[in-house]
C-alpha cells in the first residue's frame, strides 16, 4: 500500500534573550526524509530511518538490557524478602506507564529531537536556557554514560561467565576491558554503518525478547513440575526502612529506563504525532509483562538465598539451574551478552542524539564540531564524545559495588528532569494552549510521575539501617546534585558570557 505523504508542522522553541518564548514552525514530510525549514527551505541532513516497528524495537531495546538480567539480586537485598521484589517490579512498571503517558504528550506536542531540553526550554524559558542547559550536560556527563557504563560493563560479565563458567572470581578489570571493547563497537557501528546498526539492533531485540519468553516458560514449566522455591515464606525479612526502597525503586527503574528513547530522536522517526505513542507505549507494556513474569520465574526456580548469592549474574545461575552447566554457563550467557550488547547500542544511539542537539543549540563548546554530521548520515562526533565518556564510568569507580553505584548516580538526575518536564507540561496547559496536542496525558500519570520524582530526589539522603558498604550512601546523590549546580555556573559561562545559542546552528535557521 503506498503510503501518503502528509505535511506536518513542528514547533521549536525559541528564547529570546530570557524574556519571553515563542514557537517556530518547521514543516515536513511525515513519511518521508525531507525536513524543510519555513523560511530557508532547507534540507535537514538526518534522514527519516525509524517506521513504527523500528521505532518500536529502540524502545523494547533500550528498555531490555542489564537490569532484568542483572538486579533482581540487589533488589531483593535491598527489600529484604521475594514478595516486596516482585511488589516493587509491579509498581515501578505501573510508575513507567504514568511516566510514558506524560512524554507521549509533550513528545506529540513537540514533536523535534532533544527530549527534555525542547520541554523546559518551551516551559522555563527563563532565565534563558538555564534548565534545558542543565539538563543536557547531566545527561550527558552523568545520567547517559553512567548507564551505559552499567550494561558495558555486565555485557563484559557475561561474556567472561561464558568463557569460564564461574559468576564471581575472574576479574572484574578483565569485564570492564570487555566493555570499553562493547562501547567502542557500538559507536563503530552507528558511526559509519547507520542503517546496518539501526537492523543489528532490531535482531538483538529479538534475541532479548526470546531470552525473556525462554525466562517465562521455563519458570512456569518447573512450577508445574516441582513446585515454586523462592516463595516459601514471601514476605518474610521485608524492610521497613524508606531508603531500601529508594535504592531497589532506582534500579527498577534503571531496568525499565528506555520508554523515552524515541522523545531524543523524533526527527529521524517517520510519522511521529502517530508512531510515538504506539512504540514508546506498546513496546514498554511489551517489556513490563515480561519483567515481572521474569522476576516470578527466577523465584520459582531458585530459592532466595541462590538469588541473594548471584549477584549481577542471576540470568546465568538460572539457566545453570535449569538446563546444567553447557547450555546454562556457556550458551545462554553468551547470548544474555548479546543481549546487554544490544541494549548498549540503543543506548548510545539516543546519547549521542541528546549530544548532537545541544550542541546545535550552542550549548557546549566547538558546537560546529560537535553538531556536524558525517558524511555517513551520523553525528560521529557526538558518538565518539559520548563513547569516551562511557569508557570513563566503565574504568573508573573503585571495585566491588561499582554497578550499583553506575546506576544510583546515574538515575538521581534522570528522575529530577523526569518531574521538571512534567511540571513543565502542566505549565504548558496554560502558557501555551494553541499548541496542538494529538495525545493528552491523564492528570492521575502527571501526579504519580511528579510524586515519584519528589521521592526519589529526597529520600536517597535519608541514612538507611545499615551503611557498611565502600561507597557512603550519600555519594552517589550528592555527587549528582554538585554536578547539577556546577551545570548552573558552566551555563553563565556559555550561554550569558559567551552567549552560544546565538552564534548556533539554528541561530542562523
Amino acid at each position: 500500500m503506498q503510503e501518503v505523504d502528509i505535511p506536518l508542522t513542528v514547533h521549536r522553541v525559541i528564547a529570546d534573550g530570557g524574556r519571553r518564548s515563542s514557537i517556530s514552525s518547521v514543516t515536513f514530510s511525515a513519511t518521508g526524509s525531507d525536513i524543510l525549514d519555513e523560511e530557508t527551505a532547507e534540507p535537514a541532513e538526518l534522514e527519516r530511518t525509524l517506521g513504527l516497528w523500528s521505532g518500536m524495537a529502540i524502545v523494547v531495546g533500550t528498555i531490555i538490557g542489564s537490569g532484568i538480567f542483572s538486579t533482581p539480586s540487589l533488589i531483593l537485598a535491598a527489600v529484604g524478602s521475594v514478595g516486596m521484589s516482585m511488589v516493587v517490579w509491579v509498581l515501578g512498571a505501573v510508575v513507567s506507564v504514568c511516566a510514558c503517558v506524560a512524554y507521549m504528550e509533550l513528545g506529540t506536542m513537540l514533536p523535534r529531537s532533544g527530549g527534555e531540553k525542547e520541554y523546559l526550554q518551551a516551559a522555563f524559558p527563563r532565565p534563558r536556557a538555564l534548565l534545558p542547559f542543565v539538563f543536557c550536560l547531566s545527561s550527558l556527563a552523568v545520567g547517559s554514560p553512567s548507564g551505559l557504563a552499567a550494561d558495558s560493563a555486565v555485557t563484559g560479565t557475561y561474556f567472561m561467565y561464558a568463557a569460564t563458567g564461574r559468576t564471581v572470581e575472574h576479574s572484574e578489570w578483565a569485564q570492564r576491558a570487555i566493555g570499553v571493547a562493547v562501547a567502542l563497537f557500538c559507536t563503530l557501528m552507528h558511526g559509519f554503518f547507520v542503517r546496518a546498526a539501526i537492523r543489528l539492533q532490531s535482531v538483538l531485540t529479538v534475541v532479548k525478547v526470546l531470552l525473556l519468553v525462554l525466562i517465562v516458560a521455563v519458570g512456569f514449566g518447573v512450577g508445574i513440575k516441582r513446585g515454586t522455591r523462592g516463595f516459601g515464606d514471601a514476605l518474610a525479612g521485608t524492610s521497613t526502612h524508606p531508603s531500601a526502597y529508594v535504592s531497589a525503586l532506582f534500579k527498577v527503574f534503571f531496568a525499565y529506563s528506555g520508554y523515552t528513547a524515541l522523545n531524543y530522536s523524533i526527527d529521524e522517526l517517520r510519522n511521529p504525532v502517530r508512531n510515538l505513542p504506539r512504540a514508546a507505549l506498546g513496546g514498554l507494556l511489551i517489556t513490563a509483562t515480561l519483567y515481572v513474569l521474569s522476576n516470578a520465574a527466577y523465584f520459582v526456580v531458585l530459592d532466595e538465598a541462590a538469588v541473594r548469592n548471584a549477584s549481577t549474574a542471576v540470568a546465568g545461575v538460572f539457566f545453570t539451574e535449569a538446563f546444567g552447566a553447557l547450555w546454562g554457563q556457556r550458551v545462554v550467557p553468551l547470548l544474555i551478552g548479546l543481549a546487554t550488547l544490544g541494549n548498549v547500542m540503543c543506548g548510545m544511539f539516543s546519547a549521542s542524539r541528546v549530544l548532537f542537539e545541544a550542541a546545535r543549540e550552542g550549548y557546549l563548546p566547538w558546537s560546529r564540531v560537535l553538531g556536524s554530521i558525517s558524511r555517513f548520515q551520523s553525528p560521529l562526533v557526538a558518538l565518539v564524545v559520548s563513547c569516551t565518556l562511557t569508557i570513563v564510568y566503565i574504568v573508573t569507580p573503585p571495585a566491588g559495588e561499582a554497578y550499583a553505584f553506575l546506576i544510583d548516580i546515574g538515575g538521581y538526575p534522570v528522575w529530577l528532569f523526569y518531574g521538571l518536564a512534567v511540571v513543565g507540561l502542566l505549565i504548558m496547559r496554560r502558557s501555551h494552549r494553541d499548541l496542538v496536542r494529538p495525545f493528552r496525558a491523564w492528570h492521575v500519570a502527571n501526579g504519580v510521575t511528579i510524586a515519584t520524582a519528589v521521592f526519589m530526589c529526597v529520600v536517597p539522603f535519608v541514612k538507611p539501617e545499615s551503611d557498611d558498604g565502600e561507597i557512603p550512601y550519600w555519594a552517589a546523590p550528592l555527587a549528582a546534585l554538585a554536578f547539577i549546580l556546577l551545570s548552573c555556573v558552566l551555563w553563565y559561562v556559555q550561554v550569558v558570557i559567551r552567549r552560544g545559542p546565538e552564534r548556533s546552528h539554528y541561530a542562523y535557521k
